[in-house]
Parts: structure tokens; C-alpha cells; sequence
């Protein structure tokens, strides 16, 4: 199967240490692509950011809808994944979500531990719209912006651990989720340390699209993802233009 995994914002280093991530969590016979957006920010760290990267990760899902088995969306906010559900034809995976489900099948309880405090609020918003308040036993924060995590590895491994180890035990969390796709190298390691399990968003959001794939079962219809209904687009990118225009269709 075929895999692509965006990075909603526009750091090629971190495209491609979430690249290295992905592949090294893929199964045999499982491809992994890894992309960004050609436009928007740098770095995802507030609501304006969040916004301006949703848009672009819409439209780059939408001019690749036909190429793909299975979408990953590489930002702990999960930017754009409902929408990109709506109009990609196969499974789209959040790693926040993905991160929220597995970790709840391994611990009663977890804690996200990420980047800076002004990103609390929209963790707590993920878990709020995910059901997840009574298995989220707290959102820890450290001083690190999202640019700074692979500038001082030493003092990201220091920080991590100690807001980890905290959460274990003040706030009886089970479990470590990471909180930001660049802390992925960082799992195993701190697995060891804190002798609970840790996860990587971007990990669980490949194996979980690996099982849906092979489960033969993709995005429901229904009702929340149905497709958009058609209607003229203004000033907006071809590929998108292009899903309005085949939303009276079966696709």
C-alpha cells in the first residue's frame, strides 16, 4: 500500500525527520511518501498558524486524492483532518487521534507532554472533540517552540523527561503521548527512561492506516465526512475547484 504522510507546515527538516519516522513504523510492502505544502508557515504553534496550514493541507490532499491509500496528517493539532476526510476517497489518519486510540488500549489514563504553553488550548480542544477528557489525565508543557526541538537534542531529551516524569507521578498518567511530530525520535528513547509506554502520533497514525487498509474499510459517508456539495469555488487552487466539480458524482 501506499502511504502519504504530510507535514502541514513548511520545514523541510522536519519533513524529513517525520519521514524517517514513518518508514521506520511501516510494514513490509507498505510505501511511504512524505510531503509539505509549498505555502504557509513555518512552524504550527497557534490558532492563525493552524488555520493557514489547514488550508494548504486541504488542497495539497485534494490534487493527490487518486494516488493514494491512506492519508497521515503529521501535526499534533490534526489540521484540516476532517475536511481532508471529506474529500479524500481512502482513510485519513490524525496523529493526535491516532496517538489518543492506541495509547487508551495500553493505559487507563495519559498525558500529552509538547512544545509551548500557548498550544495547551488547542490540545485540550483535540481531546474535547475526540471524547478523550477521561483518559487524558493532563497536557504538560515544556518552554520549546517547535523549531527548537532538533536545535538542542540534549535539552529536548532533558525537558521531555522531566514534564513526563511529572505527569507520572502528580498526575497519574499511564502512559506518554508525544505532542509535536518532530518529538518522534524521542519515543523509544524515553520509553526506556520512564518505563511506560510512550507514543509517537506519527507511528500510530501509520500502523493504524496499515490496519484500516488491510481491513478493507475507509471513511464513512454518511453524514460528518460526506463529500462537499457542488458549488462554485472562487480564487481557490484547481484541485480543490476540481473536488467541488465532482462532488455530484460517485468518487
Amino acid at each position: 500500500m501506499r502511504i502519504l504522510v504530510v507535514n502541514p507546515n513548511t520545514t523541510q527538516a522536519m519533513t524529513d525527520e517525520i519521514g524517517r519516522v514513518a518508514a521506520a513504523a511501516a510494514g513490509p510492502g507498505t510505501e511511504i511518501e512524505t510531503v509539505q505544502p509549498p505555502y504557509g508557515p513555518r512552524s504550527i504553534e497557534g490558532n492563525a498558524d493552524e488555520v493557514l496550514a489547514a488550508y494548504h493541507t486541504l488542497a495539497l490532499v485534494a490534487d493527490t486524492r487518486d494516488r493514494y491509500d491512506a492519508y497521515v496528517i503529521a501535526c499534533y493539532g490534526d489540521p484540516a483532518l476532517a475536511a481532508c476526510r471529506e474529500v479524500a476517497p481512502v482513510p485519513v489518519i490524525g496523529i493526535a487521534e491516532a496517538s489518543f486510540h492506541m495509547a487508551s488500549l495500553v493505559a487507563h489514563a495519559w498525558s500529552i507532554v509538547t512544545v509551548l504553553p500557548r498550544v495547551k488550548p488547542l490540545l485540550e480542544e483535540v481531546v474535547r472533540r475526540n471524547g478523550m477528557e477521561m483518559r487524558c489525565a493532563s497536557i504538560r508543557c515544556t518552554p520549546l517552540s517547535v523549531l527548537e526541538i532538533e536545535a538542542d537534542m540534549e535539552r529536548t531529551r532533558q525537558l521531555m523527561v522531566e514534564e513526563a516524569s511529572r505527569a507520572i507521578t502528580e498526575d497519574g498518567a499511564e502512559a506518554i503521548l508525544l505532542g509535536c511530530a518532530g518529538l518522534g525520535p524521542l519515543d523509544k528513547w524515553m520509553q526506556a527512561e520512564l518505563g511506560v509506554p510512550v507514543l509517537d502520533g506519527v507511528a500510530c497514525g501509520v500502523k493504524l492506516a496499515e490496519a484500516l487498509h488491510h481491513y478493507g474499510i475507509t471513511t464513512s459517508r454518511v453524514a460528518a465526512y460526506k463529500r462537499p456539495e457542488p458549488k462554485e469555488l472562487v480564487g481557490c487552487p484547481g484541485a480543490l475547484t476540481a473536488v467541488y466539480e465532482r462532488a455530484a458524482s460517485r468518487w
